[in-house]
Formats: C-alpha cells, structure tokens, sequence
C-alpha cells in the first residue's frame, strides 16, 4: 500500500517529467529557440510526398529513447573512458561519436517499436526513421541535456517534449507557409524567403514571451 509520502514523491516526480517536457515544447523548442532542424523542417512542409506525421513520429520516439540513452552516456561511459584515453585527448572530442552511436541504438530500438503498428503506418515511418534520426535537433537534445546537468528524468521528459516541439514547429510552419502563398504576399519573397522570416518572427516572438 502507498504511504503519503510515496504519493507526493511519485506526483513530485511526474509534475517534474511534465515541466521539462513543456519545457522543451516551447521555452526550449529545438526549431525556434535553437534553430536545430530548419533545414529539414523547411524540405518537409514542401515536400507534398511526405506526411507530417511519416516524419514527425519517428522524430518523437526516437528523441524520447536517445535522451536517456545520452544521459546513461555522459554519466556511466564518458568518466570511464576519460580515465583510458591519453591525457593530450579530451573526452569532448568523442563527444559526437558518442551521441552519434546513441542515436543509432534508438533508430533501432525505434525500428522494433514500429513493428506492433498497422503496415500502413509502419512502413512509411520505417522510411523515413533514418533521416528522423540523422538531424541536429536529436543530437542537440543530448548536448543540451549534459550541458545543463539534467537527470534521467528531466533528460527523458525534455527528450519527450524536444519531438513534441519539433512536431509542433512543423504545424506551425506549415500552416504559415499556406497563408504565406496568397498573391498579396510579393513573388521575390514566397517560397523559401517568406519561411525563413516567418521562422524567425515566431523565434522572436517566443522570446518574448518566454522573458528572454
């Protein structure tokens, strides 16, 4: 049975999961705030072959596993292998390899996951879960975790919320680069022009609403 103070220590703990996770959604969006993944963003929403969601899911499951696996990888690997390199080699230089390798153990796990969903869905995620786990928003999840010295929760629930930010960055972009193609909007300036300052109003826009 449950004592009180198991309750408040479990509620501590997913009201901490939550936090990090909205977190990332906005105050840290990888596209707005960090600008990790525009090139990407940019192709998807203008690729009419490519739905937002073939893309977007693997995006959010594999930056839900990497995150963990970047903090299990910065705690229990780099200190071991700061101790075997020579002294003339920092440990931040294999930092890439490092998360590069982490992001490759989630594609695969990713990979298996997809395999309980219908064929119809599977097979299109499954296409585009390299390129979901190749882009510098999954890699910059896990810097950006180390840096700030999160914990295996706060690294999962912002890893979580970095996919879900990314997701909701596309929407929007998307959603502007609709409105964006009306006639009053100069020729010089639709297509690629108007997105990119359109991404950065936003940026700008969330700034301040964030306080920075």
């Amino acid at each position: 049975m449950l004592t009180a103070s198991t309750e408040l220590t479990v509620l501590q703990g997913v009201a901490e999961f939550v936090f990090y996770a909205v977190l990332a959604v906005f105050a840290e969006n990888v596209v707005f705030s960090r600008s990790m993944g525009v090139s990407r963003l940019i192709k998807l929403v203008n690729d009419p072959e490519i739905h937002t969601w073939q893309y977007c899911t693997p995006v959010i499951f594999v930056q839900l596993c990497s995150a963990p696996l970047g903090w299990l990888a910065a705690t229990y690997l780099q200190p071991v292998l700061r101790q075997a390199l020579p002294d003339w080699m920092p440990v931040a230089a294999l930092r890439p390899l490092i998360y590069l390798t982490m992001a490759a153990v989630a594609m695969a796990v990713v990979w298996l996951f997809l395999g309980l969903m219908p064929s119809a869905w599977r097979v299109p995620c499954r296409e585009q879960l390299p390129m979901a786990t190749c882009t510098c928003s999954v890699l910059g999840t896990m810097l950006l975790c180390a840096n700030q010295n999160y914990t295996l929760l706060q690294s999962t629930g912002f890893g979580l919320g970095s996919g879900l930010g990314y997701l909701f960055a596309v929407l929007v972009v998307d959603e502007g680069r609709r409105r964006l193609g009306s006639k009053d909007v100069p020729a010089i300036f639709r297509g690629l022009p108007s997105s990119l300052i359109y991404i950065g109003v936003l940026s700008l826009a969330l700034y301040a609403l964030v306080g920075r």
